[in-house]
Parts: C-alpha cells; sequence; structure tokens
C-alpha cells in the first residue's frame, strides 16, 4: 500500500472524528516513520513541522498524486494543517518499512550525504560519517541501515554539478555526450589556451570512444576540464563536441591536436582567433614508426624534430627525402610534413614560453591509463561517468595541494651555498626548481672550464670581457626583442624583409652555437679549422656585399 500526499486539496475538517496530534519533540525519527507507513488513527500535524520533521522521513515511500483523485493526506490552508489518515478500509502494508528503505533513501538521508559531500571527503568517510551521525545524533538507525557505498557515491557527484549536454548528427549517423564540471568552466577560459586532447577506448561496454581535455593551470599542475563520449570517432563528430564545450566555455581559446579542431575553431577567416596545432612528439614518433619504416630516413625526420632552428630542420627534411630509397615514403614526408614543420618541429617553441614547450600528451595519458584501473569494459555510460567524475576529484584534490605547496614549499639542494639557497626560497617552488637547475649548471660550467684540463675563463678572456665595460657601459647588453604586430596590417614587403632577417639571424645562431660546442670540446685542430672553413666562405659574400654597397 502507497499513502498518497496532496499538496493542494481543501477540505473541510470532520469533527466526529477521533484525531491524534502527536509531539515532533517527543517522539524519535524512527517513531514518526512507523506512524506514517502504517496510519491506524488519524494524525493531524502544523504544516510546518509536517513539511520540515516528517516528510522528509518518508520521502522514499510516500508518493505525490493528482488533487482530482481521492487522497489521504489533507492540506488546510486557511488553518495552516495538515491531515493524514488510511485511505479506505486499505490493509497494513505487506512488506517492511525497510525493505522501502532498502530500494530508495530518504530525503533526510540524502541531505545527510549532500552536507558530507561538501566538505569532500571520498564516498566511504562520507558514508561513515552519515552512519554516525544519523544513528547516534538523529535516532536514525533503520533509515541508514541499508545505507550504501554506491549510492553516496552516486549523491556525491550528482551535487558536483556537471554540465551535460547529448547531441546527435544524422547525416553522420552519430552521437555523443559531453560533460564538464561547472566550477571548472572559469579555469578552461583563463588556461584553455594550450590545451592537450586525446583519446581512449575500452571504457564501457558500447565502445563509446573517451576524449578528455587537459589544461596547466596557473601553479604548474595539470588538470581536468572536460570530457566527451562519442560513438564515431571521426572529425565531425568531434567538431560537434568542440563546439558544444565552447558554448559552456565561451572565451576559451586553445592551441590543440587537428582536423575537427580546424571546423570547431576556424580562425581569422571567421573573424575569430587564431588557434595553433600542435603535434605530440610522441604520436609523431609513435607514426612514424610504422610510416617511415626505412630507419636512416626516420632518424633524419627526428633529428629534425628537436633541430633548434627553422632552417636547420627544413635542410634536414629534404635531405631525409632526398636519401630515402622509398619513393612512398619520399611522397609522404613531402605531403604531410615537409610544409608544415610549425607543427611539430620544436624550433617553433624554442624561445616561447614555458608552457608552451610542453612536447607530448603524456601527462593526459597517464591520467587514461589510471582510468582504466578503474573502469571496465562491462560498464555502461552512467556508470563510466562515475569512475570518469570520481578520478576527477582526486585529480583536483591533487592540484588543490600543489596549489597549497606553491607558495609555501622550500628547495633543498646540496651543494649550493646557503646564501643562494636563502635567496631562492624568496620565489615560488616551481621557480625554485628552475633557478636552483640553473645554479647548479653554473657552477659546474665553472668548475669546469677553471680548474679542469679545457679552461676557457683564462686571464685574457677575463680581461677582454672587462674591457667591453670599459669601452661600451651597459650597451653591450642592448638586445633585439620580438613585438607582435597584426599580420594584416604588415605590407607584402615588410613581411619579406621580417623574413629575411630571421633567416641571418637564424644562421648566425647556427654558426654560434657550432663554433662553442667545437670550443668545449677542446680541439684546437678542429676550432682553427672550423674558423678558416667560415672565413673563406664569408669573406667573398662580405666582399661583394661591401663591393655592391660602395658602388
Amino acid at each position: 500500500m502507497n499513502t498518497i500526499i496532496d499538496p493542494s486539496i481543501l477540505m473541510p475538517i470532520d469533527t466526529n472524528m477521533i484525531v491524534y496530534t502527536p509531539s515532533s519533540e517527543t517522539l524519535t525519527p524512527d517513531q514518526r516513520r512507523n506512524l506514517l507507513f502504517n496510519v491506524n488513527q488519524p494524525i493531524e500535524l502544523s504544516m510546518q513541522e509536517f513539511d520540515t520533521g516528517w516528510w522528509p522521513l518518508v520521502s522514499n515511500v510516500w508518493t505525490g498524486f493528482n488533487h482530482k483523485k481521492k487522497v489521504n493526506v489533507l492540506r488546510f490552508e486557511t488553518e495552516a494543517k495538515v491531515r493524514i489518515e488510511r485511505f479506505k478500509d486499505s490493509p497494513n502494508h505487506s512488506h517492511t518499512l525497510e525493505d522501502s528503505e532498502k530500494i530508495k533513501r530518504s530525503q533526510a538521508i540524502r541531505s545527510l550525504v549532500e552536507q558530507e559531500a561538501l566538505k569532500d571527503y571520498h564516498p566511504p568517510a562520507i558514508l561513515n560519517a552519515v552512519k554516525e551521525y544519523a544513528q547516534e545524533t538523529l535516532n536514525l538507525n533503520e533509515s541508514v541501515k541499508e545505507l550504501k557505498r554506491k549510492e553516496v557515491t552516486n549523491i556525491k557527484y550528482k551535487e558536483q554539478k556537471y554540465k551535460v549536454e547529448r547531441y546527435s548528427i544524422s547525416h553522420n549517423s552519430s552521437h555523443g555526450l559531453i560533460f564538464i564540471n561547472q566550477s571548472q568552466i572559469k579555469n578552461l577560459e583563463k588556461f584553455g589556451w594550450l590545451t592537450l586532447i586525446d583519446s581512449t577506448h575500452k571504457t564501457n561496454k558500447y565502445d563509446y570512444c573517451l576524449f578528455t581535455l587537459y589544461i596547466r593551470n596557473g601553479y604548474r599542475c595539470w588538470d581536468i576540464r572536460a570530457h566527451f563520449f562519442v560513438n564515431k570517432e571521426d572529425s565531425i563528430t568531434v567538431a560537434e563536441a568542440l563546439k558544444r564545450i565552447r558554448r559552456f566555455a565561451q572565451h576559451w581559446k586553445p592551441s590543440i591536436e587537428e582536423s575537427s579542431v580546424r571546423i570547431a575553431f576556424p580562425g581569422l577567416e571567421n573573424d575569430e582567433q587564431e588557434c595553433a596545432v600542435i603535434y605530440c612528439t610522441v604520436h609523431l614518433a609513435r607514426t612514424w614508426m610504422s610510416r617511415i619504416y626505412d630507419n636512416n630516413t626516420r632518424q633524419k625526420m627526428m633529428r629534425a624534430v628537436y633541430k633548434r632552428t627553422r632552417i636547420g630542420c627544413e635542410a634536414l627534411i629534404q635531405q631525409a627525402i632526398n636519401e630515402c630509397p622509398v619513393p612512398a615514403i619520399k611522397q609522404y614526408i613531402s605531403k604531410k610534413y615537409a610544409k608544415n614543420s610549425h607543427q611539430w618541429a620544436l624550433w617553433v617553441r624554442m624561445y616561447s614560453p614555458l608552457l608552451l614547450q610542453v612536447t607530448s600528451t603524456n601527462s593526459l595519458e597517464s591520467y587514461h591509463s589510471e582510468l582504466k584501473r578503474t573502469t571496465s569494459q562491462t560498464y555502461g555510460l552512467i556508470e563510466a561517468c562515475i569512475k570518469v567524475a570520481a578520478l576527477d576529484q582526486k585529480k583536483h584534490t591533487d592540484s588543490e595541494y600543489i596549489s597549497f605547496e606553491f607558495c609555501i614549499k622550500k628547495i633543498s639542494v646540496a651543494g649550493v651555498d646557503h646564501e643562494i639557497l636563502d635567496e631562492l626560497h624568496k620565489f615560488t617552488y616551481p621557480i625554485q626548481q628552475l633557478l636552483a637547475d640553473e645554479a647548479c649548471a653554473v657552477e659546474k660550467r665553472i668548475e669546469k672550464h677553471m680548474y679542469g684540463t679545457t679552461k676557457l675563463l683564462t686571464n685574457n678572456t677575463w680581461r677582454i670581457f672587462q674591457q667591453m665595460f670599459e669601452e661600451s657601459g651597459f650597451d653591450v647588453y642592448m638586445h633585439r626583442e620580438v613585438v607582435e604586430v597584426n599580420i594584416l596590417e604588415r605590407s607584402k614587403a615588410e613581411r619579406a624583409s621580417e623574413s629575411q632577417r630571421l633567416i641571418v639571424n637564424e644562421l648566425m645562431e647556427r654558426t654560434r652555437d657550432v663554433y662553442w660546442r667545437i670550443e668545449e670540446e677542446g680541439n684546437e685542430n678542429q676550432t682553427g679549422a672550423f674558423i678558416r672553413n667560415l672565413k673563406s666562405c664569408l669573406e667573398p659574400i662580405l666582399h661583394n656585399a661591401t663591393g655592391r654597397t660602395t658602388a
């Protein structure tokens, strides 16, 4: 038998009926639940008392009903009272109240779980806390007896307020499910200018592919920002998911990986900010293992990846193409990699901010590996989403801990003077690490060249360095700076001139790099030979250029 509530019906009070008016203060919650489970005589309560102290205890047993139907809960609005009575001559329940508790949890217990979930405990800790408080303080022994950890987990992650959206593309026979924690949307907009995106399989029985968006926050910690499941791993389906995530995070302007990104972020041609696409070096190497199967050619291409200058990178690419014995591989490199080295080679990021020097999606792959240890191919999408949300919460907790350490943790380095360490400790922890590495490298370099067999810092070197300041003061530290200019506002001639200057700078940089590498090896013959060859090559060029300028 289900007891029925009607919140709006108005009926007069039958004065001939004996009505029981209990006091909530004298009855335990379990006693109140039993009174409402099998109503043996009419009960009359104030509306406020019923709504706050009685109804939440049986919300899992009672059922809302239309006011046109016959009901056994009457509200008397003018007197602010509620009367509960047995429906006609119905018998008692054929099952126990505990049986109802096994099927659904009352609002009183759900509210306790929600309050504890705000404290960011793990589900087992929340379960223990709720049971202890409900039994010892509220006398809700029976209500929490059947409470399970899985129920607590479900309630906890419902309270995290994920934005969820389903979509389908009829002409492509594809569909997907997007979910993103609302509290993380601002971080995606603020720090999502560099976003890692990768996919993983085998997390659910429907073989939907899970995509994850990963960003690095202001405390140098990787954190999850959004997910989506798709039944097809093609550019149309993935692009639609990215477009819908953009609606949640309107100011998200990422730099991520490719074809679907081009659709979701069309760039300048649609009056939007340009979105750069950067390849993961690890995935690039894996792809080349199968596609560039000639070993020598692949080695040249890998050297091109780590080349520090554009000219050097493009020269190695062309060399790999020219010397490759397999026509199919030649065509593959020419078509896929010869003209887009700015997307996969590291020369373009050598002088970029530290965050942009991330070269792979390894951190995101690590997240997916950890996720697969807790998911199963037997799970449905809801179960898989719960596991994803649980791991997201763990990562977010780790991120908060790192944020806490960011400003208070102090580094300890063997071999570094205490005075230097005292100065390093005035910086935040990640900067301490960077400066400590630099300090150690400088000390090793000085030790090598002051006390080693090859002394670069000779008396003559010191004297020349000191004379530079006598002649020029701090003018020796004058340096060129890169100034961002809107490319659309520059003329063709200006762009060509800038390109030529960059080429000259790259050539000079390559020359210096080679010279210092030979110099540090300490082979005077090689050093002398390099200078002679360089001079013999440059003299005719400089002489001709000077002659043309003079004429």
